[in-house]
């Protein structure tokens, strides 16, 4: 259903409980996708979604019906709509692009409605806060970040075939920034057709990306992500002129590793992402210590990976001054704290 209405707000969307919704919304439409076909018992379908943004929050709405083609053309030429008669319901971190742990599901088949309005609502432009690339490593998985680097390298959308035998377009680039640290970040899907319009130098502000693991290293899901293009702000002029002279003195970017676990004491294990169990800290101020010269971390799975120790000088052992010698790649390498442990001659 589409038409053109004017009514006064009836609720914000901060306001919107689990459930069915009791009120209509309004808000303005950004990050909207093309529609998408599929079938379900025998019958095929349509889906669409968009984020929904008012003075309050946003929420990514998902519209489902037969034929969507009119209430896309709905949600493309408006400034803001309003929804109605939608199920509220936990959101799918693997679709979702915004920070609202909820989403609406709208059946437009069903009791389910979008209306353009005329009544636009006044949304301050929400401000990034940009995380640094050599930070991503202490983001939990599947958090949405913000991020702002120079494209250090560019994989142009091609075609290829997914595990589940389905063809899909992919694009690639490689951003870096002022940490002299590099994150790969992949686009799936229509989302990779914006990257034909890149090129080398080029800055991206890229909102809402997902910190995901792939291959045992930090790389951002930006599928679902804002992106924007050389934006006119301080921020950018500061690093396309230091992206510009990084480039001129031959810099090197380091590219992150496996994320950082946050570390447990004495010993015991921290989980993170896919059964992640990694020893952290090392015996450095036992008695003992220099007895032992190497570590075993265990990612799960039968996956284990061998550290050999080397004290900085042979007098005396400093937690500060432990290097790392290991056939892992170097951003791996993992901070000493002191703690009392046991040596392995106890």
């Amino acid at each position: 259903m589409a038409s053109t209405i004017t009514k006064k707000i009836k609720a914000n969307i901060s306001g919107l409980k689990l459930g069915y919704m009791n009120a209509a919304v309004t808000g303005l439409v950004t990050d909207l996708k093309e529609i998408r076909s599929y079938m379900k018992n025998d019958v095929r379908s349509e889906v669409f979604s968009f984020v929904l943004v008012d003075d309050s929050a946003e929420m990514r709405v998902s519209v489902f019906g037969k034929d969507l083609r009119s209430i896309w053309e709905v949600c493309n030429t408006s400034d803001a709509v309003r929804i109605a008669g939608g199920m509220v319901k936990t959101s799918d971190p693997r679709y979702n692009s915004t920070n609202n742990p909820m989403e609406v599901s709208l059946s437009v088949d069903s009791k389910g409605s979008i209306f353009r309005s005329n009544e636009v609502p006044t949304v301050s432009e929400r401000a990034c806060n940009y995380t640094r690339i050599s930070d991503l490593q202490n983001v939990r998985l599947q958090e949405n970040v913000d991020v702002l680097g120079a494209i250090d390298a560019l994989q142009p959308p091609e075609e290829v075939m997914t595990k589940a035998g389905k063809r899909i377009n992919v694009a690639k680039v490689t951003l870096v920034d002022q940490s002299c640290r590099s994150v790969s970040c992949t686009f799936w899907g229509s989302s990779s057709d914006q990257a034909v319009n890149w090129s080398v130098g080029d800055i991206l502000s890229i909102r809402r990306a997902k910190v995901q693991e792939y291959a045992g290293a930090v790389v951002l899901g930006c599928t679902c992500s804002e992106v924007r293009l050389n934006s006119d702000d301080t921020e950018v002029t500061n690093l396309t002129d230091w992206y510009t002279n990084a480039k001129q003195s031959d810099t090197e970017f380091q590219p992150l590793g496996a994320p950082c676990p946050s570390g447990a004491v004495g010993g015991s294990s921290d989980q993170r992402g896919s059964n992640r169990r990694v020893i952290m800290q090392l015996p450095v101020s036992h008695e003992s210590f220099r007895d032992v010269d190497e570590i075993v971390l265990d990612f799960g799975e039968g996956i284990k990976k061998l550290y050999r120790l080397v004290p900085s000088c042979e007098s005396q052992l400093e937690s500060t001054r432990i290097d790392w010698s290991t056939q892992a790649d170097e951003t791996s390498r993992m901070s000493c704290e002191d703690f009392s442990g046991s040596s392995r001659n106890q």
